[in-house]
């Protein structure tokens, strides 16, 4: 194994062991234990909306998968007498299935077209949910929503699990295991045809890659982990709305794509930086609460401006500016439009090190 391979590994397990103490750093806290479950089911959240950056498109549907997923969940423990582990399960299950009805045709298209799309679909089943009074709840939403309630774990007891301090265990284990299956198969031999997509849709149409098929797989995975997140928060909160200010209106897809963008796409990590980073700027910042879209499109701004590669990349961007400086000024050039040598070969260099060091 590489020694960029062990740095990985010991990179996660230190996230992992970290997530898992946080409680105990904290005290025990309600207040940021409540937090920190949003924040981690949030994680997901755009962490499926990244997914979908793999073969070169932007979704703003995901809120609409969780949605499904938040409504399925409550359903089938409302009305349908499922325990919580298989109504997460069959939620995210449901999400993907819509996906993948939704699928073929909103994948023909591309660009600005697909984003619209979703966006659009994600805001008819907000719709559906708002005027739906039989299912759920219509405009006064749903209470009640049970949550994982008192089990009886294997050597630890009886655990009321709907305590935040005990569900945020939940949060983050189910988290991490979604973040684990999706950073496989992101190097897994299908993660290849999906690059190849990104690339040029084109080129692997014509080498034999099933672009639509490929397209559509990437599309129902990013679906299925919309909709745990969905079971998860409805799961803590116990109550749904899906009113245009809730976590379900277009204001959220927005912010999704924020908190991307801020912490990278480039990057495996980068959902979990952004997200991170920007949900304890604003809970640090709620005596500014009226100024904080404004707050965080500025740190949108600059970081796009001036860290295009997001936060994570900011060591590779420093890199590259240290380079720059020991470079020296450009190479002059001579009449005829040639370089002058020996400058050539060094910026050469150091295009192939900003390339290596981008991943």
């Amino acid at each position: 194994m590489t020694k960029s391979g062990v740095g990985k590994i010991v990179l996660w397990v230190a996230i992992a062991v970290v997530a898992f103490l946080m409680p105990q750093i904290l005290s025990g806290n309600q207040y940021w234990l409540t937090v920190l479950c949003l924040l981690a089911i949030n994680v997901l959240l755009v962490s499926s909306l990244r997914s979908v950056t793999l073969i070169n498109e932007i979704s703003l549907g995901q809120v609409g998968f969780a949605i499904i997923g938040a409504f399925t969940y409550a359903t089938l423990m409302m009305k349908g007498g499922f325990s919580f582990w298989p109504a997460v399960i069959v939620s995210g299950l449901f999400s993907a299935f819509v996906a993948l009805l939704l699928a073929y045709p909103f994948l023909k298209v591309k660009g600005i077209y697909f984003s619209i799309l979703t966006l659009l679909v994600a805001e008819t089943f907000r719709l559906v949910a708002f005027y739906w009074n039989s299912l759920t709840g219509g405009p006064l939403g749903l209470t009640g929503v049970p949550g994982p309630g008192t089990q009886n774990l294997p050597i630890l007891g009886e655990i009321d699990l709907d305590r935040p301090y005990n569900f945020y265990y939940i949060a983050v284990a189910v988290v991490l295991v979604a973040m684990l299956i999706l950073y496989y198969v992101e190097r897994a031999y299908i993660s290849f045809q999906w690059r190849a997509i990104r690339d040029d849709n084109t080129l692997a149409g014509a080498v034999g890659i099933n672009v639509i098929g490929y397209k559509m797989v990437n599309f129902v995975l990013a679906a299925f982990m919309a909709g745990i997140s969905g079971a998860l928060f409805a799961g803590y909160q116990h109550n749904l709305s899906a009113d245009a200010t809730s976590r379900f209106g277009v204001t959220m897809s927005i912010y999704l794509l924020v908190y991307m963008v801020v912490g990278g796409k480039s990057y495996f990590v980068g959902p979990l930086v952004g997200t991170t980073v920007l949900t304890l700027l604003a809970e640090n910042t709620r005596s500014m609460q009226e100024y904080q879209p404004m707050i965080t499109g500025a740190i949108a701004i600059v970081v796009m401006l001036f860290m295009p590669a997001g936060l994570v990349g900011i060591p590779a961007q420093i890199q590259k500016w240290r380079r720059r400086g020991r470079s020296g000024p450009a190479a002059p050039v001579s009449g005829s439009g040639v370089v002058v040598a020996g400058s050539a070969s060094d910026e050469a260099v150091a295009l192939a090190h900003d390339e290596q060091a981008n991943g």
